[in-house]
């Protein structure tokens, strides 16, 4: 429990601002309803916006994790390194397990029948995998971990922009509710704060016992 509070208060900055950003999200959530909610969130088009989403949602893509430990790998810093892969891993799989899992149709098989939504053309709405969304969950993941090495913690409260902008986008092209972006989101952090746990305090706990046994030989 200690050092559970240990990372949370090291990287309060990061966090309280992803707190702020998910109970936000969730209050508008709760005083409208998934469909308004988007209905809403995905009513700002206009043709440029259409052209950057467009790009900037593949940020959450999984090839653009992987591009990252590639890039951290060559800088030769393992350690991050390992642990990016593992946190995308892991939020990656459970991302796909709840998809498998809840039935939940994107916004146009949602709408259809119901209510005229704006979809852009080239950009496929269709398949009853909505929740969570995958790339926020990736991207979450991501800048999570990114935030935890970072040494400037004020500065590290930042990262949390591209992210919410890669969610936004999910719910822009019309793959995502507000919802699936707000669950992808806590999949991401909470597997990033795992891993970090994980390799920090329990990996080197074994290290030293190791250690130690050998010594004692």
């Amino acid at each position: 429990m200690k050092n559970l509070r240990s990372i949370f208060l090291s990287n309060i900055y990061f966090l309280a601002g992803f707190i702020l950003f998910f109970l936000t999200g969730l209050s508008y959530l709760l005083l409208t309803s998934k469909s308004a909610s988007f209905l809403f969130l995905s009513s700002f088009h206009t043709h440029e916006l259409n052209k950057f989403f467009i790009v900037y949602t593949n940020v959450g893509d999984g090839l653009f994790s992987i591009a990252a430990v590639v890039l951290l790998l060559l800088l030769r810093r393992f350690n991050i390194a390992w642990q990016v892969l593992a946190a995308y891993a892991i939020s990656g799989l459970l991302a796909q397990l709840l998809k498998n899992l809840i039935y939940s149709p994107r916004p146009k098989e949602y709408f259809k029948m119901k209510e005229h939504i704006y979809l852009i053309d080239g950009i496929t709405n269709t398949g009853s995998s909505s929740f969570p969304s995958g790339h926020t969950a990736s991207i979450f993941a991501l800048v999570t971990m990114l935030a935890f090495f970072g040494k400037d913690k004020k500065l590290c409260a930042l990262y949390l922009v591209p992210a919410i902008l890669v969610g936004y986008s999910r719910i822009y092209l019309a793959q995502h509710f507000l919802l699936d972006v707000l669950s992808g989101s806590l999949i991401g952090v909470l597997t990033a704060f795992f891993v970090y746990y994980v390799f920090t305090y329990k990996f080197k706990g074994l290290k030293k016992n190791s250690h130690v046994k050998l010594a004692d030989h």
